[in-house]
């Protein structure tokens, strides 16, 4: 029986040193890795914006402002100030060159400094008219009584004018943010695009 026992014990041996053997082997396996869905990088939806400069937007404005002015000013004018077409055609040009003047330094001042057309309100339009409503009032006023000849004359001028003009600006305002060119817009990506992307319904 010694001998049986010293060959149990020197089996044990044998089995104690190759465990740490198989062990460490096991340890080297790589386990494998974990599947990942890449799930691509989506950019921030973009608004879309007025492609043209600001002088040649200003421009534009202009025109299309001035072109409902004019002859709505020269009406007022021959109503008003009772001209003859000689004088009227004197009232027209000096009040297409003051009026498109300032009004094309005023839009150009209000795109350069104010808001983004993107982020125009009711309440920054209403603002901005007052202001313009302002200066070309003052203008109006000088151009009455030139041609009018009297501080009541110009003063019923200027008042049928404000009525009249800020229908035309308010409405050429509006217009422009509806028709004016801008560039196309990103699509947006929602959170039904998202999960088919990953692959989930």
């Amino acid at each position: 029986m010694p001998h049986d026992r010293s060959h149990a014990l020197v089996l044990g041996l044998a089995l104690l040193v190759a465990a740490p053997a198989h062990a460490q082997q096991f340890a080297t396996i790589p386990a494998p890795a974990a599947r990942e869905t890449a799930v691509p990088q989506l950019a921030a939806p973009e608004i879309a914006t007025d492609t043209l400069p600001v002088w040649e937007r200003t421009l534009y404005k202009t025109l299309t402002y001035q072109a409902a002015a004019n002859l709505s000013d020269l009406a007022l004018y021959g109503v008003l100030l009772g001209g003859t077409a000689v004088a009227g055609a004197g009232f027209f040009a000096v009040n297409a060159v003051s009026a498109a003047s300032l009004y094309y330094g005023f839009e150009y001042a209000w795109q350069t400094f104010g808001p983004p057309p993107e982020e125009k309100t009711n309440q920054t339009i209403a603002q901005k008219t007052v202001l313009f409503r302002v200066l070309n009032s003052s203008r109006n006023f000088a151009l009455g009584y030139g041609f009018g000849g009297s501080v009541t004359v110009a003063a019923g001028f200027v008042a049928a004018n404000f009525v009249t003009d800020t229908l035309i600006f308010v409405t050429n305002e509006y217009a422009w943010d509806v028709f004016r060119p801008g560039a196309p817009a990103r699509s947006q990506i929602t959170p039904s695009s998202l999960a088919v992307i990953r692959g989930r319904p």
